[in-house]
């Protein structure tokens, strides 16, 4: 539930099973929020078309022109998405039909078009709606004929003898047409005042609003349109998916261009910070004095006291007062950079550290791990490659590179170097629980689980082997083990919140109990007030309850813990999504109900 040291985009070392938060995100997805089915694939759909009714292309609707059995049963044929303009039509032509004397008002046929409203107001509501439809019907004449201002002005006047939300979605079809979007919008919204489900006009203003570059309205409409439709129409989603990506891409940018670089999380930090295995930490505070070695020498101790903060105001000291340590305190502040989420500044010092020290391996290591961020994988590859060059008999190199094949998917070699790191290392538990990982995603059940039995012998004290064993067992449903090991490993070692999580997780998909589910990721942030991964978990719990000002809560926290532009596009990405179907709450709360079922 946590992801490789070499990537560090979540919580760090060692890689997931394949539970996590995503588990309770499939649920949810499958389950009652069917909408974030569409927020997941977000970035693979995008730039779908949209659907045929919201293309300015799409033509009105026509009227019926026959009374006959036939034309009856052509009608009760429309599709869903039609029926509520159809119903409309039927509404005015039963008027009409049943009106059969006119008024004796003095129009003709061909002064209707050019009626006053002074004269339009003496006629009887029969007679308005019958002159109205057949106002609609020239206009779609008008319309086919592809003369959209004509068109415009005869449903205008059939607005002036019956406002009717279809005549005001037929103009906004020839208001899209010819690029005036303002105009779509303000017909749609009337239209739509009339009649809150009219799927065309909704369509149509949520094409409007994506042209006028209100993309969070638009994908407000988007939404709508897929819960109002049943989740069927790819193409809303597809629509959706686009605006919200918009948004969210938007909002990070500005997001992250105005604030301020953090630390992400300790139990983050020591993962990461923990992979790399160093043995000279001092245990003992040295002096704080105003020279780079004295500086640096408290770094290293702040390090291993985790004080994570402290120790990167005092490598970054060091640095300033020129300390003879330069290569290792660049490394280390490159480090606590690349943690942050600034790439691009990290290789500056690891360029600069390597040119110091080109014999110390572990810069090579995180260099590879930056270019391996920026999707460089023949770069990262051959970092490792200079790493072994210089120290064959490093167990880190072989740890680290193969958290790089994993994550490519190649288990393969990715057990191949777990199990060098191992002999050259064997008290490095996390090469032991990488290595009984690769060997589960390779299906190499069986022995993937004595692995970890194996571990569980070496390493009885060990809360992580304990807790990604729990995984395994989870993910065969075997839950009465798998909740025994969460146990053990929240024992073992009640600062790590991952358990806690996982635990939670366990009661969501076995017991089906949310409000322990979301107790338990409470839990996890008292033994890490910042863990991310809790964050997101709570904000998905409380969606599932139908909890979702909450949820918008945990994502605002998510939002504001992201470190990179990738994480911070998908935290806005749910947050804006749980919004959306907080505003189709409001605006359709029958409708809404469907959520909860």
């Amino acid at each position: 539930m946590s992801s490789a040291p070499v990537l560090p985009a979540k919580a760090p070392a060692p890689v997931p099973v394949s539970n996590g938060p995503n588990a309770l995100q499939k649920f949810v997805q499958d389950k009652d929020w069917k909408f974030y089915a569409a927020v997941a694939s977000v970035s693979l759909l995008a730039g779908a078309g949209i659907y045929y009714l919201t293309r300015p292309s799409s033509t009105p609707e026509e009227p019926k022109t026959s009374k006959s059995k036939s034309k009856k049963k052509k009608n009760k044929k429309k599709s869903a998405a039609n029926k509520d303009a159809a119903v409309a039509e039927d509404s005015a032509e039963a008027s009409s039909s049943s009106d059969k004397a006119k008024d004796s008002a003095k129009e003709s046929n061909e002064d209707v078009e050019t009626m006053s409203a002074e004269t339009i107001a003496t006629l009887s509501e029969k007679t308005r709606i019958e002159h109205a439809n057949t106002l609609k019907t020239r206009g779609n004449h008008q319309y086919s004929a592809k003369k959209w201002e004509e068109a415009i002005r005869l449903y205008s006047q059939a607005i002036a003898f019956n406002p009717d939300p279809v005549y005001y979605s037929n103009r906004a079809a020839c208001y899209s047409i010819i690029g005036k979007f303002d105009k779509v919008i303000e017909d749609s919204t009337l239209a739509l005042t009339m009649n809150p489900i009219y799927v065309k006009a909704l369509g149509r203003r949520a094409h409007a609003y994506e042209n006028t570059g209100k993309h969070q309205e638009a994908m407000h409409d988007f939404t709508a349109l897929c819960i109002l439709d049943g989740f069927k129409n790819e193409s809303f989603a597809s629509s959706m998916e686009r605006n919200l990506k918009k948004v969210s891409d938007d909002r990070a940018k500005d997001i992250l261009a105005n604030r301020e670089e953090r630390l992400p999380s300790k139990s983050f930090m020591a993962a990461y910070l923990d992979s790399f295995r160093k043995t000279d930490v001092p245990e003992t505070k040295p002096a704080d004095e105003e020279t780079g070695d004295a500086q640096f020498m408290l770094a290293e101790y702040y390090l291993g006291q985790r004080q994570y903060k402290t120790a990167m105001d005092c490598y970054n000291k060091a640095i300033e007062l020129n300390t003879t340590h330069m290569a290792k305190a660049l490394n280390m502040r490159g480090t606590f950079t690349f943690l942050m989420g600034d790439s691009k500044r990290a290789l500056v010092d690891f360029d600069k550290a390597v040119e110091l020290d080109p014999k110390y391996v572990q810069t090579y290591i995180k260099r590879g791990s930056v270019y391996m961020e920026q999707a460089d994988a023949a770069r990262t590859f051959q970092e490792f490659d200079t790493a072994l060059s210089i120290d064959p008999t490093d167990p880190n190199i072989y740890y680290h590179r193969g958290q790089v094949y994993f994550i490519t998917q190649d288990h393969e070699n990715a057990s191949k170097d777990y199990v060098k790191s191992i002999e050259l290392e064997p008290t490095f538990v996390f090469s032991h629980i990488q290595y009984g990982v690769s060997q589960y995603k390779l299906g190499n059940i069986e022995h993937a689980m004595d692995t970890f039995k194996k571990a569980l012998k070496e390493f009885p004290d060990s809360g992580e082997v304990n807790n990604y064993y729990g995984e395994l067992l989870l993910d065969q449903q075997q839950f009465d083990k798998a909740y025994e090991r969460f146990d053990l490993a929240i024992k073992l070692k009640p600062s790590n919140p991952l358990p806690y999580i996982n635990k939670a997780l366990l009661m969501f998909q076995w017991k089906q109990d949310p409000v322990g589910a979301e107790r338990l990721c409470l839990q996890s942030l008292d033994a890490d007030p910042e863990c991310d991964v809790a964050i997101a978990t709570l904000g998905q719990l409380c969606l599932q309850q139908g909890k979702i000002e909450k949820a918008l809560e945990y994502f605002d926290k998510s939002i504001d813990m992201a470190r990179t532009e990738t994480e911070l596009t998908s935290a806005i990405g749910f947050r804006e999504a749980a919004y959306s179907q907080l505003i189709f709450a409001k605006n359709y709360p029958e409708q809404a109900k469907v959520l909860q079922r």
